[in-house]
């Protein structure tokens, strides 16, 4: 039985072009990476992988993260770009030195372990802002188990987990798409107007219009004809 780990979990600068499902027979510790050069640090590498086999028995079982953990291995490197010598410790034992021209730009080795995995170690000089040609894939130290790249493994608490099935693409039956195409136009319906009711009808099996009121007219009284008259009083 494969168990896999969905691809959709890790970024797009993790992905090959000849992967999309990692399997879980591995998975990452801890990376380490340093200049360490005395004078000039950028002169001397060293790089350090730890990873360990999973158990897949456990895993078989239903079990999953820190239960699923095996023999667990650690691959130190160290390259000096100053005068040329190269290394690989595997479990601290030296499996390979070498001393390479001052232009080599790239280290490689790979070996098979006891339990029959295939390991390669790839080490560039310089990292990918120096290159004319980039690629998504490429990195300036990997590790690779079995073809597999360590940085796509799962890390310990992912082992034994995998995604669902992604169903975002099947919409539901009520969905109703509001995509409006260029140039469309949308009429909306004018409101009616409102109805307006006599609330002080007493007939309620009728609902009686209101009769606009007349305007009010002003009358001015006339002039009265005695207003300009004298008055006479008596005298005493």
């Amino acid at each position: 039985m494969s168990y896999y780990s969905s691809s959709s979990s890790l970024s797009s600068s993790d992905h090959r072009a000849d992967h999309t499902e990692v399997p879980h027979t591995f998975y990452q510790i801890d990376y380490v990476s340093a200049n360490c050069g005395k004078i000039v640090p950028i002169s001397k590498r060293r790089i350090r992988f730890k990873f360990g086999y999973t158990n897949m028995q456990a895993m078989q079982e239903g079990l999953a993260g820190q239960d699923c953990r095996g023999v667990e291995h650690e691959i130190s490197i160290m390259w000096s770009l100053s005068s040329g010598k190269q290394s690989i410790a595997y479990d601290g034992e030296l499996i390979y030195w070498n001393v390479c021209d001052m232009g080599d730009g790239k280290m490689t080795h790979s070996w098979h372990d006891k339990d029959g995995h295939y390991i390669k170690v790839i080490v560039h000089s310089f990292n990918s802002s120096m290159k004319a040609i980039q690629h998504d894939d490429w990195r300036q130290y990997d590790l690779l188990i079995d073809g597999i790249s360590y940085f796509r493994a799962p890390k310990i608490y992912q082992i034994g987990v995998f995604a669902k099935t992604d169903n975002a693409s099947k919409l539901p039956d009520f969905v109703v798409s509001t995509e409006v195409k260029r140039g469309q136009t949308i009429k909306t319906a004018e409101p009616k107007p409102a109805e307006v009711t006599d609330l002080l009808s007493f007939d309620f099996g009728e609902i009686a219009s209101v009769t606009p009121t007349p305007p009010v007219q002003t009358i001015t009284p006339h002039a009265s004809p005695q207003r300009d008259a004298a008055i006479l009083l008596p005298t005493w």
